[in-house]
């Protein structure tokens, strides 16, 4: 048995729950040990203190005590409310049946902490809130890992089905790679579309991608779809009830990414269903 984890950030943004339950769902799952992970960023922008114009004789060491003491308070409450939240979270996956899981508070860079864990990390399990102020990090954290991440955007629901575009990228034959031989969702329905114009070579990838699961002793339904990749995409799901998107995510290189990584970008935008990333 894999001595991986599956590991549940946790804080106080809108989805967190939903991705405790995730987190609960797939440690039942595969049987794995559960992660509860809190981490306390100490980057301090001051509220309180003037800092515009002319720092005065004598004012500079008032300053930056004031500084010193406004930044420790706000670290003390940080912690005692990631510890709360822990605490709370703990006796949820308890009550929910899980017993093999801890709970872990760790301070500094978020995405550091993470990379830090990675090698033990199966999977991590962030809530994903669009109107949260922590949004525009989340480009930052998909980049810094390269274990799938599940980014729960919506109440918690069973999976049945899951959705794959496949475009024949290393990203895409990776998704594969991971979905064949180490199925994060072993028993569920699977569907792999491609969306391009040219019907010939979208049939020629589909049958590649089907070959690959095959070999793996997995059916999967495919689809040939044209018009704008994402909303193609999202289309597909909606009509087929499908419960959760997978599609390899961000590059390393940011110049690619610019190209690349703005599908990425347009699915976090628009998908109003859990999705998961393969990196």
């Amino acid at each position: 048995m894999s001595s991986k984890k599956v590991l549940v950030c946790i804080d106080d943004s809108s989805y967190c729950k939903a991705a405790c339950d995730y987190g609960v769902y797939i440690s039942k799952l595969l049987n794995l040990p559960l992660v509860l992970l809190n981490v306390v960023d100490h980057t301090h922008i001051s509220k309180k203190v003037n800092l515009s114009g002319n720092i005065g004789f004598g004012s500079k060491e008032n300053l930056l005590e004031e500084l010193t003491k406004e930044e420790q308070a706000e670290s003390k409450e940080l912690k005692t409310i990631g510890k709360n939240l822990l605490k709370t979270f703990s006796a949820y996956v308890k009550e929910k049946g899980v017993e093999n899981f801890f709970s872990l508070q760790r301070h500094g860079n978020f995405e550091e902490n993470l990379e830090d864990l990675e090698k033990e990390t199966n999977i991590a399990i962030i809530g994903f809130d669009k109107t949260s102020s922590n949004y525009k990090n989340i480009e930052d954290i998909i980049r810094a890992l390269n274990i799938p991440i599940l980014l729960a955007n919506d109440e918690f629901a069973p999976i049945n089905s899951i959705l794959m575009a496949y475009d024949g990228s290393d990203y895409a034959n990776k998704a594969i790679n991971i979905a064949t031989k180490d199925p994060i969702f072993p028993n569920v329905s699977r569907h792999i579309v491609n969306v391009n114009k040219d019907k010939t070579s979208s049939e020629k990838l589909l049958n590649e991608a089907k070959n690959l699961f095959a070999k793996a002793d997995f059916g999967v339904k495919t689809a040939s779809l044209d018009g704008d990749k994402i909303d193609e995409i999202l289309k597909y799901q909606e009509d087929n009830d499908i419960d959760i998107i997978a599609m390899g995510a961000y590059s390393h290189n940011r110049l690619k990414s610019v190209v690349f990584g703005s599908i990425t970008s347009k699915m976090l935008e628009k998908s109003k269903k859990p999705l998961l990333l393969f990196r």
